[in-house]
């Protein structure tokens, strides 16, 4: 009789991968948020549209969740990427950690939903779209409060549409590129992933002897 129960017993390479995540992140979520200010002569003819870049931000979360699938490891990677980002003299101080919060908590919602087991393209969707619009509840308060109230429905639309594709189907994809290169061989990602190929050739292979 198999176990379908989820392990959520943390390992050491279960605590490392979203540091890890979280330190290149922040990283790069420092380069990334000049990007803002090199696209503002476009943004500034309609501010809303900065929306559309808000996908980036999830990342981390993203990308630890689906890897690690331990509760806790996707608020981690997004907590402590905002946290790097900050220290490094991100330009939205302090308030990067609360986003840090809100990006990482949906995340941690959708998987808490499935029991932590199979986690794949759907959920992350799903948990891009719920953080793009929690992150726009923030945001309009707290930075776009100017916004008309056509805007801030066209700001909660980009952000929700960014949370599901430049931040979900983004996440997925370089979650596939790692598996297939062999990076993520100690988790469950790559087994499922593996052996949905195998599967897959098997019946291929089934129906060309048939």
């Amino acid at each position: 009789m198999t176990n379908d129960k989820p392990a959520v017993r943390y390992r050491t390479i279960d605590i490392v991968t979203p540091v890890m995540i979280a330190v290149a992140f922040g990283v790069i979520f420092l380069g990334y948020g000049a990007v803002y200010s090199l696209l503002k002569p476009v943004t500034s003819v309609y501010m809303p549209i900065e929306g559309i870049l808000a996908g980036i931000w999830f990342l981390p979360a993203f990308l630890a969740g689906l890897i690690v699938r331990k509760p806790g490891a996707a608020l981690l990677a997004e907590v402590l990427a905002a946290a790097i980002e900050a220290a490094l003299g991100g330009p939205w101080g302090p308030g990067t950690l609360i986003s840090g919060v809100i990006q990482g908590l949906p995340m941690e919602l959708c998987l808490l939903v499935v029991a932590y087991r199979k986690a794949g393209p759907k959920l992350v969707l799903v948990a891009g779209a719920l953080t793009g619009f929690a992150e726009a509840i923030y945001e309009s308060n707290s930075y776009y409060s100017m916004f008309r109230f056509g805007d801030t429905i066209a700001y909660f639309v980009f952000m929700t549409v960014s949370g599901a594709l430049l931040g979900g189907l983004v996440a997925w994809g370089i979650v596939r590129g790692l598996v297939a290169a062999g990076a993520l061989n100690p988790f469950v990602v790559s087994r499922e992933l593996r052996g949905g190929r195998k599967s897959a050739r098997s019946t291929a292979s089934s129906r060309n002897l048939s």
